[in-house]
């Protein structure tokens, strides 16, 4: 029943603004707003539609190669212009060298984006200029680990500890279906993800997937 109220009000919305377009009156301004804002409610469905069908089948991990410095490349490029049109600043970096994972390419880097669209929308719930999302990838020992960090309100202990559970959110959007899909192609791949927060002090998801053996001779050698 929630999640059939979540998908009808973009639905209704989208109906809504549709209608005002049959308007015989209306200027060529209203029209493209109308139209855009009739856009924006359906691309909201799409995602909504998107994640329940990733719960309901889960993604298949597969055998893909996928290099952490490209899985974190594409995240960014993704990311970048999105942070920049709700003016939130975006940092990344990472020292993952020649490092790669085994697995679904398109599961895990629908995993990082899901923890990556979290963070800019708390950093841009609490957005007074100095708004930002951070995206670190470095390697430790035989794991590569990818930090999200955002710079909003904070989580509630009582929220983390149930954060991760399907349905679950602390929005008014939303499926709260992201974060536990997250966890389960995270756990796919053999790792988990690790979540860190003070209320009024942002919150950082850690992000622990093992590496493939050999992708970091050296660091297995220390």
């Amino acid at each position: 029943a929630s999640l059939a109220h979540q998908l009808r009000t973009p639905l209704a919305t989208a109906l809504l603004y549709s209608a005002n377009l049959a308007q015989p009156e209306l200027s060529d301004a209203a029209r493209a707003r109308f139209a855009g804002k009739a856009t924006e409610q359906l691309k909201r469905l799409e995602r909504l539609i998107q994640d329940v069908l990733l719960f309901a089948r889960g993604e298949s991990i597969g055998r893909d190669d996928i290099p952490a410095s490209a899985l974190i490349a594409e995240a960014a490029q993704t990311m970048e212009p999105l942070c920049q049109e709700k003016g939130v600043r975006f940092s990344v970096g990472s020292t993952v060298g020649d490092a790669f994972i085994v697995g679904s390419r398109k599961a895990l880097g629908g995993a990082l984006l899901n923890l990556l669209e979290n963070a800019l929308q708390a950093s841009e719930a609490r957005n007074d200029g100095t708004a930002q999302v951070n995206l670190n990838a470095t390697l430790d020992g035989r794991n590569v680990l990818i930090r999200v960090r955002d710079t909003g309100a904070g989580i509630a202990p009582e929220a983390q500890a149930r954060i991760f559970e399907p349905s679950f959110t602390t929005r008014g959007q939303g499926t709260g279906l992201g974060l536990a899909i997250a966890l389960g192609v995270a756990r796919a791949h053999g790792g988990t993800i690790e979540v860190s927060s003070t209320p009024g002090q942002g919150a950082e998801f850690i992000l622990r997937i093992p590496a493939a053996a050999g992708s970091t001779d050296e660091e297995y050698s220390k």
